[in-house]
């Protein structure tokens, strides 16, 4: 039976691999503008892999009882807020001071409050269900499913996941079939909860051994159900919040892919510098739009596009430094910063 006695390396890798996909499609989105596919399908199958791994991690460290709802919530509000809200606090900042260094960026006291509770609403500046600071919407998923698992402490790991796989379906159905208006019952009827509770089970799983017992027999099945849920999930260009057939593709590839990690996890090679990526993912995932923007926007916007070789040198550049301003963001600030707050919490 597996059991939570450290690091999972291969969960590491795959948070290294989430923010890099998310991070990669926002370096596209400066040159490829009109193309969709081309990097919209990135970011969306990096934080459907996010959310998978959360709802992993937190049966993990919860384990198969009852737990502690109160101590839960405040070890996920002291890892997720204080850099959030600094974030959102400068994005605020500039977009007081210098409101033209951003096109989906205004400051609004009610948007920077909403921002901060984590309330979803409709920003007319993006055109869209974000907070003041754009990337926090995933926050707003995150804090949804910590509050709903939160609030089934009380029952074991099976019927917490049970309870959470109703209430998220219900969701998703009425938001399927009614399609609510309001920006609230819009925003948590979407497909992507499911993504949470699809890694719960997939913990569930772990714990009990089946995943051990059963991925080695069904390796050949699991890698051509990733092969195939990715080929759907990015043939079909019509979103993914809205489009069902992606969402299962790219989940199903997603959880194939973490089963096969977990279970293979003591044969896997060690790769130090996916697991120092895979801890500064938090840290590279709300960073890095500062760098590509500042790399891959400014650069784009004086060179132009024509140059095919150009561009992938500055995409390249605007990768790389969003990487490094990640790494720099977690060992100067987000790693003390924990340090220091942990013991209190």
């Amino acid at each position: 039976m597996f059991a939570m006695t450290g690091k999972l390396h291969t969960i590491q890798y795959l948070r290294a691999v989430a923010a890099t996909l998310v991070l990669i499609s926002h370096a596209l989105l400066y040159p490829l503008t009109g193309h969709v596919l081309a990097y919209g399908r990135l970011g969306w199958l990096g934080v459907i892999l996010f959310f998978a791994i959360s709802g992993f991690i937190m049966v993990i460290v919860t384990g198969q009882e009852s737990f502690d709802p109160l101590g839960f919530l405040k070890r996920r509000i002291v890892r997720v807020v204080p850099l959030y809200w600094a974030f959102t606090g400068v994005a605020a900042l500039l977009a007081l001071l210098a409101p033209g260094l951003f096109k989906t960026t205004i400051f609004d006291l009610g948007q920077l409050g909403l921002s901060l509770l984590f309330v979803p609403f409709y920003n007319p500046a993006s055109h869209g269900l974000h907070p003041l600071y754009k990337l926090g919407w995933t926050l707003n998923y995150e804090m949804f499913f910590y509050v709903s698992f939160a609030l089934l402490a009380v029952f074991s790991a099976r019927r917490r996941a049970l309870a959470l796989t109703i209430l998220y379906v219900v969701l998703a159905t009425i938001g399927s079939v009614l399609h609510p208006a309001g920006a609230i019952p819009a925003f948590y009827t979407s497909y992507m909860p499911l993504a949470f509770v699809a890694g719960v089970w997939m913990g569930i799983w772990s714990l009990e051994g089946a995943l051990a017992r059963w991925v080695p027999r069904l390796a050949g099945p699991l890698l051509v159900t990733v092969v195939l849920g990715l080929g759907i999930g990015f043939q079909r260009d019509i979103g993914v919040v809205e489009d069902g057939l992606s969402f299962v593709a790219l989940l199903a590839a997603v959880l194939a892919l973490m089963a096969l990690s977990v279970a293979f996890e003591a044969k896997m090679p060690r790769f130090s510098i996916l697991e120092t990526l895979g801890d500064a993912s938090y840290s590279i995932y709300l960073v890095h739009i500062f760098a590509v923007g500042a790399i891959a926007g400014m650069a784009l916007k004086l060179i132009g596009t024509e140059n095919d070789v150009l561009v992938a040198a500055i995409l390249l550049a605007a990768i790389v430094g969003g990487i490094g301003a990640g790494l720099v963001l977690y060992r100067l600030v987000e790693r003390p910063l924990m340090r220091s707050l942990r013991p209190r919490a």
